[in-house]
């Protein structure tokens, strides 16, 4: 039955590896102030943001895909209960698309979404709740996945901590 959801959590994982090359383009579009339909034919435009907030965009999705990718190969290695796994493994997910989330929403806020109220780069929102709410709440229970998982993973060649979690 794990098998079943870890092909679930490599499709979420290819999708923020899908976001980071959309990412990329929109990098692209910003850079050349528009988009090139056909070869000097140029559509002219200029997205909101900052050149560093679009490589940020670019490049942090696909660190959270490869981190949903691992939990994914890793959980069914370690002996956890099924339900267990399982559990782990959405709350990575879910802290996956919590960051996803935050670096697309960071770009185009005045405070680039760091913290709930105002802060030394600009004034609060209720975007920035949307930006860094789950990036915060799931960012703080995947510290604790991790380490159950690297517990685990550690106590496994002495044959500690295999029973049920």
């Amino acid at each position: 039955m794990l098998k079943q959801v870890q092909k679930q959590w490599f499709g979420h994982g290819i999708l923020m590896l899908l976001a980071a090359l959309i990412g990329g383009v929109g990098l692209w579009m910003f850079l050349l102030g528009g988009f090139e339909i056909v070869p000097g034919y140029m559509l002219h435009f200029q997205l909101p943001g900052s050149v560093e907030g679009w490589h940020r965009i670019h490049a942090a999705p696909v660190m959270n895909g490869l981190m949903v990718i691992g939990v994914a190969l890793v959980l069914p290695a370690l002996d956890f209960s099924e339900r267990a796994a399982k559990i782990m493994g959405w709350l990575i997910v879910a802290d996956g698309w919590g960051n996803v989330i935050f670096y697309w929403f960071e770009n185009f806020m005045p405070n680039r979404s760091l913290s709930f109220g105002p802060n030394q780069f600009g004034p609060g929102s209720w975007w920035n709740v949307i930006g860094l709410g789950p990036a915060y709440v799931f960012g703080a229970i995947a510290i604790v996945v991790f380490a159950i998982i690297g517990w685990r993973g550690i106590h496994a060649i002495s044959g500690k901590g295999t029973g049920e979690a």
